[in-house]
């Protein structure tokens, strides 16, 4: 089987390239800034900011997992939506032109909350990932090309970004403990390759939607606690106010130039899906797991 990976150099792109070539799979590599994998295949550049997937590195494709968009980096409400939806489009257009059987979109659980207006900034990222969802079912729906699209949900792991890292950090140099507020669901790296190779392997047509989680709810306090326990360090019962945070994430929020809420609401929110799960796959690891992997590393 032969199966293209677009944002082969990133978090989940480089795990999966790796795993697929592990199966003895046959694997076309695309980033934006190219190089070689860690096996030392190499990695073809293509920055969809501007540029298309040659056609010839489509040729007999079996699978195509399109993994390459904008997450963790600010940008402008045009940015993502040349990278995370035209660009998505086309690749798909591409895909289903050159007779590809299946592909495979990563989106995000942020998909479920975009709204209809794309120029409210703090909207852009789950807007593009919804509007590229939406085209893609419009689009494909009966084609010859199965479209498997898989919201996932927060992804941690050896060098994952975000504000997880910055979190962990922050605890293991005594940050007091936060209150029990807002829930979320997670899932480990390992867990989502798996769920992104059993996709690709299974029989489909038209486009299928999945949620991806560990199926556990997490708080900002059992994702503290766990980390402490990791360290060594005692677990503590008193807890810094909820208005504190607020303060803090306020300061975080000027500093790092976000719109005002932004941290704090990523740190308290309630954000709970049904997760979908696919027969023969399995969770390996929650995050107490994990974490002690992560920081062992």
């Amino acid at each position: 089987m032969k199966c293209l990976v677009t944002g082969a150099s990133g978090f989940v792109g480089s795990s999966l390239v790796n795993e697929l070539l592990n199966l003895g799979l046959e694997v076309v590599a695309v980033s934006k800034s190219g190089g070689f994998t860690s096996k030392g295949q190499v990695i073809h550049r293509v920055d969809f900011g501007y540029e298309t997937i040659p056609r010839s590195l489509l040729s007999n494709v079996d699978i195509v997992y399109h993994l390459a968009g904008i997450a963790h980096q600010r940008a402008a409400a045009q940015e993502y939506e040349q990278i995370n939806f035209a660009a998505t489009i086309k690749l798909a257009k591409q895909a289903c032109s050159c007779a590809v059987p299946k592909f495979v979109f990563l989106s995000s659980v942020n998909a479920n909350s975009g709204s209809n207006d794309f120029t409210k900034p703090i909207a852009s990222y789950a807007d593009s990932k919804k509007r590229a969802e939406n085209e893609l079912e419009k689009q494909f729906f009966d084609s010859n090309m199965a479209v498997e699209i898989l919201r996932s949900a927060l992804v941690y792991g050896d060098g994952m970004k975000g504000n997880l890292p910055v979190l962990i950090r922050a605890v293991q140099r005594g940050l007091p403990r936060p209150p029990d507020v807002g829930v979320r669901n997670m899932i480990w790296l390992d867990d989502l390759v798996s769920f992104l190779i059993l996709v690709g392997r299974e029989p489909g047509n038209s486009v299928r939607k999945f949620v991806v989680t560990d199926g556990e709810v997490y708080s900002l306090s059992r994702i503290y606690d766990a980390i402490r326990s990791i360290c060594g360090q005692e677990k503590v019962n008193s807890w810094l106010p909820l208005s504190a945070w607020r303060v803090m994430a306020l300061f975080n929020d000027l500093f790092r130039r976000l719109p005002v809420g932004t941290t704090f609401n990523k740190l308290f929110s309630h954000q709970v899906f049904d997760s979908s799960n696919l027969r023969n796959w399995e969770v390996t690891s929650s995050f107490e797991d994990a974490i002690e992997k992560i920081l062992s590393s």
